[in-house]
């Protein structure tokens, strides 16, 4: 090996250590990093295929919001960070786009909910699915225990972040 290189099993991609001088935080917000990196390349990639359809941002948006539908303005807002009129903005254009449609609350009629049409369904289903694909391609050399280790570890991510969803710092 050349002097000044670091060999690549000791290296770390985002910081360039060594996990295991990396502290219990650190090496969480690194995981963090890694995975919204990815996920993006793959958004990034998979928007491409609908490039001609509907802007990149509000593909993204859409993407934020598909796990949260049926829901109304107030949740889309939270979910994506958007103003009350640019959420508003947004459902009208993705109900002219044929992504989204709105659907009075039996409840409230002033609420409106939000749903996906049939066509976005089928959209979000086939980006799901390649999704899962690239998941499972970057875990294919794991054994079953690491892949019980990572499932458990994800749950318990899940667990504290859905307790925590509403809370601010």
């Amino acid at each position: 090996m050349k002097k000044g290189r670091k060999n690549n099993q000791e290296q770390v991609p985002l910081t360039g250590k060594p996990e295991h001088l990396l502290g219990r935080v650190e090496v969480f917000k690194k995981m963090c990093r890694m995975l919204e990196m990815k996920r993006k390349r793959f958004i990034e990639n998979d928007w491409q295929h609908y490039a001609k359809l509907i802007p990149r941002q509000q593909f993204l948006h859409l993407m934020m919001v598909r796990h949260s539908l049926p829901c109304n303005l107030a949740k889309i807002m939270q979910v994506t960070g958007m103003t009350s009129a640019g959420a508003s903005i947004f459902v009208d254009k993705m109900v002219k786009q044929g992504a989204l449609e709105r659907i009075e609350d039996p409840n409230d009629r002033r609420n409106v909910i939000v749903t996906f049409t049939p066509r976005a369904e089928k959209i979000t289903a086939r980006i799901d699915d390649r999704l899962n694909q690239y998941i499972f391609h970057f875990f294919a050399d794991c054994s079953p225990e690491e892949l019980e280790t990572l499932e458990a570890a994800s749950r318990l991510v899940c667990r504290v972040l859905d307790a925590r969803e509403d809370e601010e710092i």
